[in-house]
């Protein structure tokens, strides 16, 4: 696979959502778009996608996933 392949692959995409994790407390937030900003419940930091802890594999979900009707 060439690298620009594996590059659009690992992309966050705006349709996709992401795993937002708090960096300062690592408190799972939730699953949301990108362009969100949660605040965590626990420690009062502000995360964005630019500031939010990644978790080693950072998987993306469509908006209309099954898994996500289970919530």
């Amino acid at each position: 696979m060439k690298k620009t392949e594996e590059r659009k692959k690992n992309e966050i995409r705006p349709d996709m959502q992401v795993e937002f994790i708090c960096p300062r407390c690592g408190t799972h937030l939730a699953w949301a778009l990108p362009n969100m900003e949660l605040n965590c419940p626990k420690c009062g930091n502000w995360v964005t996608n630019q500031n939010r802890k990644k978790p080693d594999l950072d998987l993306m979900l469509p908006t209309d996933d099954d898994q996500l009707t289970l919530f």
